[in-house]
């Protein structure tokens, strides 16, 4: 039997913990979301030959397709942001979903600037009016989606970036589904980043053709600011970027493998992250040679469908990094947790329903009822448990 638990407008990000006897979950866990309670740890293929399993402990899916109520709410555009001054203090597209409790305790809207120089001319502001929700204008399927937008103003080019806050990420298999749409000279990008030499990267430019993609890590540049030839690998020929592809990045301990729409398209051992990083997401220009120099009341887009985690972190989930994540200690407490934990293993690709991970094997089958579980997509308007 299906039960159906509606709400009136579920916000866009929950953590949730299942609670089974209630049959309900809770917005107020510091568990990250995991869309089906029974699993204990997930499982990707990854490596050169995209067939070797990877293990990790914890799972977020976020979804942005389903967030209006009635068809034509999202279709107006916010304004250009055009004031400096005023750029970091505006407000988000939608503040109910994007400032709401639940997207502030996963997400951070960015709003630092930093002024010009003789490498990146065009001074830049992150604005959080840059940060919004849009929807498909198509009464078929008037999904949503959130955008991230860069624009070139009088003098200045206003940004968009946001971080996930879980902080202490040590490996993960991330995905995204988006395309990017607008003007040349500006950069779209998706990494993992602890500082500039531990950063993993997927950067689109729009100075670039559609079927181009870049894949870096950093640092790009020695010393002396010469380019290194390893850090980056410019991919050609690939599904155009300005039309909905799924980007990944797989961070393992010695290797950085990249795919799109899940056929691996890069790979690199050189300066694989060896810090805990978080996610960013980011769109911008700085009039450099890297993004381009957009022409004034120019404008480009991130535009994100959905966002997928899996990831194992360097201490406890709510952020706490201690042991230090390179000493041999968090290896071995690494190690006692698989063991301990990864009891019941899930898959989160090839599954029935995306952003819900199904179980492939237990090894505590009589104990886990398989029949229970609980569906709790971020960013649905209604809750199904299966009872």
């Amino acid at each position: 039997m299906v039960v159906r638990l509606a709400a009136a407008l579920w916000p866009i990000a929950f953590l949730v913990r299942p609670a089974i006897s209630a049959g309900y979950v809770t917005a107020n866990s510091t568990t990250p979301v995991q869309n089906n309670p029974n699993c204990t740890c997930y499982v990707v293929e990854s490596g050169d030959d995209s067939q070797t399993p990877q293990y990790f402990q914890y799972y977020r899916f976020y979804d942005f397709r389903n967030l209006a109520d009635k068809a034509g709410e999202y279709l107006k555009t916010p304004a250009i942001v055009d004031d400096w001054d005023e750029a970091p203090n505006l407000d988000v597209g939608q503040p109910s979903i994007l400032k709401s409790d639940a997207w502030n305790k996963d997400w951070n809207i960015q709003n630092w600037s930093k002024n010009a120089s003789e490498d990146f001319p065009v001074r830049m502001v992150n604005s959080p009016a840059n940060v919004y929700l849009q929807q498909n204008n198509d009464t078929n399927d008037a999904f949503t989606y959130l955008t991230l937008r860069t624009t070139r103003g009088n003098g200045f080019q206003s940004a968009a970036e946001i971080e996930n806050l879980q902080k202490n990420v040590m490996h993960t298999s991330m995905r995204v589904s988006a395309r990017v749409v607008g003007d040349k000279g500006a950069v779209a990008g998706f990494f993992t980043f602890y500082d500039d030499e531990n950063e993993s990267d997927i950067e689109i430019l729009t100075d670039d053709p559609t079927d181009v993609i870049r894949y870096t890590n950093q640092p790009s540049v020695d010393k002396s600011g010469d380019e290194v030839a390893a850090a980056s690998l410019t991919k050609t020929k690939l599904p155009a970027w300005n039309e909905w592809q799924k980007h990944r990045i797989d961070w393992l301990d010695k290797n950085s493998y990249w795919y799109l729409n899940d056929k691996q398209v890069a790979a690199n051992t050189y300066s694989v992250p060896r810090k805990s990083s978080y996610l960013v997401i980011n769109m911008w220009s700085d009039g450099g040679s890297w993004s381009g120099n957009m022409t004034e009341d120019g404008s480009a887009e991130f535009q994100i469908q959905w966002i997928e985690m899996t990831f194992n972190t360097s201490g406890k989930v709510e952020g706490d990094t201690s042991p230090d994540p390179n000493s041999k200690r968090a290896a071995e407490l690494l190690d006692k947790r698989k063991d301990e934990k990864c009891k019941v293993v899930c898959k989160i690709d090839g599954v029935k329903e995306l952003g819900t991970p199904e179980v492939v094997s237990s090894s505590m089958a009589t104990r886990v009822s398989l029949s229970w579980c609980a569906v709790a997509v971020i960013g649905l308007t209604s809750l199904w448990v299966g009872l």
